[in-house]
């Protein structure tokens, strides 16, 4: 894992100084290793930060090139297979000097061009130039494990794996995009090829973006979910799982997931697993150990005695598999003191609270591993998410069973918020409970009065609807988010399939993979996804619905896979993953930071969001109703405030397109091709 930069401008030569800022503001994604590379006549520079985990002798430094010069590679994450390719490579003549995947990467390109990204298996973003050619290339992995941002202004394209390089360096006038506030005020993250400032853009999961010259930008889509779900190899697969007996079915996923798990332990170094207790985690964990016979290192955090803590069940995991098991209990206050670093942590806004629980087991990991593990994904190929279900259901009734639906909603709405938390959770009194179950009703309540599916979808997704998201902006967008167009997309097998592509397309991206690559690379540790292999995707996609979601169970065939481990009750309780109780903080100890970074002078000062509605939502949600603001909604809001408080501010690093002297050129090479 590695952090990569570069400044591109074509006619102009370039000084080391127009990537310092860039690489100095992401030292923490590579502290191993560093280097600087001009090219093209010093119109075209690149940078690297190495933390080493595959070969990590010199020669696996970088920017890295082949004996003729004429290609060159900067790369952050793992392909891997590397070494299958490798051995193909070396049927056709090549040969190699390091045991590093990124001279892999770079000689398939020379074999097969483009196309070589094809075989690769894993997660990854690079830029690659072609003197040949005259050509840079710009390629993401397929989910959008690793981050990729560009910019390009004033005849100059600028890169880099944080939008925070871009944003110190100069390389944005830090304009907010309407659009991905509007995003962002609605579900908590940020949608690629968008990011928060309107002239930065993100290279799409599974597309290549290639320039040439003239800076012109060609997309080529590579790969795309819409495969998982549509078309005629995805259909032929479903035909073929629904005829395999039952036991076969489980083997043959099982099979998969093994493999797809065993690539994310291949290393230089210690890798260990974020082990929630859940589901997801408890299966990777079971796979590794017992199917591959791995001894692990498992790391968990807790709440204490909190709705959201769940080491009980990650501590049996661990006991029952023998792994080298490592807990921490996060005081309140520990906890604490760590939002006022999430604006650096995040150079652009996270709604996702879970960052702070994230960023804990992150740190508590590095102090004993170079990786981990994590287990995101699992929820949007297997059916994970309760809205699922209790969305689909609604779908699928007739209307005057919706009516009653939305009768018992006007009914819910009525009740104070303190009355239903106290009935709920006596009536789940000694046995498993939601957290925040009511921001899950004020969502099913949304959910109700919804016409057509991607509304009710939106209802049961949102933090703010469409409207609210709207008023609370100081500048509202013409136009929508595109989140129709993603859900409208695939057909499927039925209104499921559009609910697990969208967030397998947006809100995986958006906001659970970047908010595990800002919080793992901030402690410089390896964060790899399991399940979010391509070929075990296809098996998951293609599985009967039946499969992922019976009998009110998410994730039927991964329960079903476990009870090949582990007794199936230790897995019969609603999904919690690391949450935070940010409901108890907003009106608790953060109380004063919450209404002081949200007062009207400082919200007027940032010029996002309008004071008044803002005021509004602050009284509502601090109210003895707080029917409306839910606590990830407020949390939401206060984010972008602190992210822009933190980000639009500074004053950038001065740069320049100028030749460096003598003096500043010691640690770059200038490649005279």
């Amino acid at each position: 894992m590695c952090g990569i930069a570069g400044v591109f401008a074509p006619g102009r030569r370039l000084g080391v100084d127009a990537l310092n800022a860039m690489l100095s503001s992401m030292t923490h994604r590579g502290p191993d290793d560093s280097g600087v590379q001009a090219l093209a006549g010093a119109q075209l520079l690149f940078g690297h930060l190495r933390l080493s985990i595959i070969d990590l002798s010199p020669l696996g430094h970088q920017p890295m090139t082949l004996a003729d010069r004429k290609v060159w590679i900067i790369y952050n994450g793992e392909v891997y297979n590397f070494r299958e390719i490798r051995a193909e490579l070396e049927t056709h003549g090549w040969r190699f000097r390091s045991d590093s995947d990124t001279e892999v990467v770079l000689t398939a390109y020379c074999q097969w061009g483009l196309d070589a990204v094809d075989r690769f298996r894993g997660m990854f973003a690079f830029a690659l130039w072609d003197e040949a050619k005259g050509e840079l290339h710009l390629c993401r992995d397929r989910f959008g494990v690793k981050p990729l941002y560009y910019s390009i202004r004033n005849g100059t394209l600028a890169f880099a794996s944080e939008l925070k390089a871009l944003n110190l360096a100069g390389h944005t006038d830090r304009g907010i995009d309407p659009i991905s506030a509007l995003e962002y005020l609605q579900y908590g993250y940020v949608s690629a090829p968008h990011s928060i400032l309107a002239d930065v853009k993100t290279v799409r999961p599974g597309t290549i973006c290639s320039l040439d010259r003239s800076l012109r930008v060609r997309e080529r889509e590579y790969w795309s979910a819409r495969e998982l779900f549509d078309g005629h190899a995805a259909e032929s697969l479903r035909q073929e799982l629904r005829e395999l007996p039952d036991e076969k079915l489980l083997d043959r996923v099982e099979g998969s997931l093994q493999k797809a798990f065993e690539y994310r332990m291949v290393a230089d170094v210690p890798v260990g697993v974020f082990l929630s207790g859940g589901i997801d985690s408890s299966l990777v964990a079971a796979l590794l150990a017992r199917r591959s016979g791995l001894r692990l290192r498992t790391f968990t955090i807790g709440y204490g005695a909190s709705e959201f803590d769940e080491t009980r069940y990650a501590r049996t995991v661990a006991e029952s598999l023998g792994t080298e098991h490592v807990e921490y209990i996060v005081s309140h206050q520990a906890a604490l003191d760590l939002v006022a670093e999430i604006p650096s942590i995040a150079d652009e806004p996270i709604g996702d609270s879970s960052l702070i629980p994230t960023l804990m087991v992150s740190r508590l990991a590095r102090q004993h591993v170079k990786v981990a593990l994590s287990a995101d994904g699992a929820d949007e190929l297997f059916g994970g998410y309760a809205r699922y279900a209790y969305c689909g259901d609604f779908l699928d009734r007739s209307s005057l069973v919706k009516a009653l639906y939305r009768l018992s909603a006007n009914v819910i709405e009525q009740l104070p918020p303190a009355l239903i938390s106290t009935a709920y959770s006596i009536s789940r009194a000694g046995g498993p409970k939601f957290a925040a179950i009511n921001d899950k009703l004020r969502k099913f309540v949304r959910m109700t009065r919804a016409q057509e599916p991607f509304d009710a979808y939106q209802a049961a997704i949102s933090e703010w609807s469409a409207e609210d998201a709207s008023r609370l902006l100081m500048r509202s967008p013409t136009e929508g988010t595109g989140g129709r167009a993603a859900f409208d997309a695939v057909v499927g097998t039925g209104a499921r399939d559009r609910f697990m592509h969208f967030d397998m397309t947006r809100y995986m991206p958006g906001d659970l993979l970047t908010k595990v690559d800002r919080a793992s690379m901030f402690v410089s540790l390896e964060a790899r996804e399991p399940f979010l292999d391509h070929e075990a995707a296809r098996i998951a996609a293609a599985l009967p619905l039946s499969w992922k979601m019976r009998q009110r169970q998410n994730k039927y065939v991964l329960r079903r896979l476990l009870q090949r481990h582990f007794p199936p009750s230790l897995f019969d309780r609603p999904k919690q993953g690391f949450s935070a109780p940010i409901g108890e903080w907003l009106r608790g100890p953060l109380r004063e930071m919450f209404v002081q970074e949200l007062a009207p002078a400082r919200v007027r000062e940032a010029g996002i969001l309008d004071p008044a509605a803002v005021q509004q939502a602050v009284a509502e949600f601090l109210g003895s109703q707080n029917r409306s603001v839910s606590p990830a909604g407020a949390w939401i809001l206060l984010q972008l405030q602190q992210w822009a408080g933190r980000w639009l501010r500074m004053a950038p690093a001065r740069t320049t397109g100028k030749l460096a002297d003598a003096n500043d050129v010691s640690s770059v090479t200038i490649d005279s091709a």
